[in-house]
């Protein structure tokens, strides 16, 4: 097959399905070059979900005849003159593509006034061909109509989405736009319906205008800094849970896909949150544009970071910060009184026992695989003090009576944390299980790669062989059954995958944590109330609220509530 060069015609084509994969990259592109022109007020129309029209108008400063007649032509822009200045940009928009490629697979409008001017010129291109260049009266400006996208590429239309689908993904995108760029009066219409009417805000006002889900007593702010980097925004508490992922990142103000910024929420909330569950977040990070860049992709939605190690550690840092400080007091779930639950001395997790629970129909928890420890020794009846454990719920849950308050315990949580204290408490010694038959973990070969190049799982009592296609196990934790050996290393692949960007101690406990989920006692344990009794005591001798992920051990009802809900004060 002999080579050719391609038609001019077909090139722009195939570069304009780069930058316009749809109406929301068309909106996208048209209400950045209108922030870029200072707009105080942006103005989105969408007809037939964007892909009969779209209509973007602002009161920018808008452009002369000479540049709209070279707005629409390829490679023109007023943001940079060499190839150096993209390093220090300061405009979403640079590289003089995104108008004309739009022009190039649709039918265009543009009209523009200056303020100085007393008219303004319009003009229409068609399939990147101009058609006519007019004065036209209006406000000052620029107001830019697209009209039947793709009409000439019909191999590109029919991939586009249903019309309502396209809206919707175009309203995500204005959505983020307009939390950029608060102090900008934002207004979306679709076939003329009102679906967003944003007058110019601050922050906060324009998430509370976004996202209206959110309790603002459940969001906290963000305002951090450290040398060149600054970081703003806000953050949910962990009682807002996601089941998607619901974090925005903007990067000097530009929306921006980052899995380094992505990873460095997530784990931030990691103590939080368990496996499945998503953090809510809108954040902005500031920085010198010399120390990032977006000129990596086509949409420019990509971001590559000169010292990523140190935009990583600034943000979970600054948000872990942020949380520590206030998760005490605002957790929905009550801190247990310890100071009025006083205990009685028994055998604690934290010393050389723990608590173990009795052999049950179809499941026996191999308490002397937990911790070691004898029965007897562990129930020893405990005197009276000032709680009364009532019994269990669902299997799952033990009720608790204390003096001024009736307790819920999520004994999966408690059993958990515990286990995850013996462990970390026992680091330097850590016991191990030899195991009759070696266990073959297939993995691929760049995440056998992790194994080869880290032994933090030796660490904690593994020791294993890696081979050409698997991880063969030879000795395992006391604490891990072997039925959960491979599930294990599936999920350490995850957390070695971060070795480069977070902390050693802070991986190591998400794997212990990992280690003392698969081995606390789940609903199928069935547990007594003397058992029950034991557990609560070591959990209050240790002054313990939370598992290792971060949920709740406790749920408290004032006795005072429950009077009020029964109307008896």
């Amino acid at each position: 097959m002999k080579i050719k060069k391609l038609d001019p015609q077909v090139v722009t084509k195939i570069a304009a399905g780069e930058v316009v994969t749809g109406v929301h990259s068309v909106v996208k592109e048209l209400v950045e070059n209108s922030l870029d022109a200072g707009a105080k007020k942006i103005v989105v129309e969408l007809v037939g979900g964007g892909k009969s029209q779209i209509v973007v108008s602002d009161d920018g400063e808008g452009m002369e005849k000479e540049d709209l007649l070279l707005c629409y032509q390829p490679h023109t822009t007023s943001k940079i003159s060499n190839f150096e200045d993209i390093y220090k940009l300061e405009t979403f928009g640079f590289r003089g593509e995104a108008l004309h490629s739009i022009c190039s697979v649709s039918k265009v409008t543009i009209r523009s006034r200056p303020v100085y001017l007393p008219v303004g010129h319009e003009i229409e291109v068609v399939a990147g061909h101009l058609v006519y260049e007019r004065p036209v009266s209006m406000d000052h400006g620029t107001v830019i109509i697209v009209k039947d996208l793709f009409f000439n590429v019909p191999a590109r239309r029919k991939f586009l989405k249903s019309s309502a689908v396209e809206a919707r993904m175009a309203t995500e995108v204005f959505e983020r736009l307009a939390l950029s760029k608060p102090q900008v009066h934002f207004v979306l219409t679709r076939d003329q319906q009102v679906v967003y009417n944003l007058p110019s805000a601050d922050f906060l006002t324009r998430v509370k205008q976004i996202f209206t889900d959110i309790p603002i007593s459940q969001i906290l702010q963000i305002d951090s800094s450290e040398g060149s980097m600054k970081l703003e925004g806000v953050i949910g508490l962990p009682s807002i849970v996601r089941t998607s992922r619901s974090t925005i990142v903007f990067v000097n103000e530009r929306f921006v896909v980052s899995q380094l910024l992505i990873n460095a929420i997530y784990s931030a909330y990691s103590d939080y949150l368990e496996h499945g569950q998503h953090p809510f977040a809108v954040l902005k990070l500031w920085l010198p544009s010399k120390e990032f860049d977006v000129n990596v992709h086509p949409q420019k939605l990509e971001v590559k970071f000169t010292n990523e190690e140190k935009v990583f550690t600034f943000i979970r840092d600054s948000i872990k910060n942020q949380l520590k400080k206030t998760i005490a007091k605002v957790l929905h779930v009550e801190k247990v009184k310890y100071q009025e639950i006083k205990p009685t001395p028994s055998s604690s997790i934290l010393g050389e026992s723990v608590f173990v629970p009795s052999k049950v129909e179809k499941h026996t928890f191999d308490f002397d695989k937990t911790l070691s420890v004898k029965a007897s020794e562990n129930l020893k009846l405990l005197k009276p003090r000032t709680y009364r454990v009532l019994g269990l719920i669902r299997s799952r849950y033990v009720l608790i009576e204390t003096e001024d308050s009736l307790l819920i315990m999520d004994f999966h949580a408690a059993h958990e944390r515990l286990i995850y204290e013996k462990i970390l408490a026992s680091l330097d010694n850590l016991p191990s299980q030899q195991l009759v038959f070696e266990i073959s973990v297939p993995m691929k070969k760049s995440d056998l790669e992790l194994f080869k190049k880290s032994d933090l799982l030796k660490k904690i009592g593994f020791e294993y062989q890696v081979r050409e296609n698997d991880v063969l196990v030879q000795k395992i934790p006391k604490w891990l059954d072997q039925s959960d050996v491979k599930d294990f290393f599936l999920s350490a692949v995850d957390e070695l995958k971060l070795l480069d960007l977070q902390e050693t101690e802070e991986i190591l406990k998400n794997l212990i944590a990992d280690i003392a989920c698969k081995n606390a006692l789940r609903t199928r344990d069935k547990l007594d109330k003397l058992q029950a009794e034991q557990l609560f005591n070591e959990i209050i001798e240790a002054g313990l609220s939370n598992c290792p992920h971060g949920r709740p051990i406790f749920f408290s009802i004032s006795y005072d509530d429950l009077d009020k809900f029964f109307e008896r004060i």
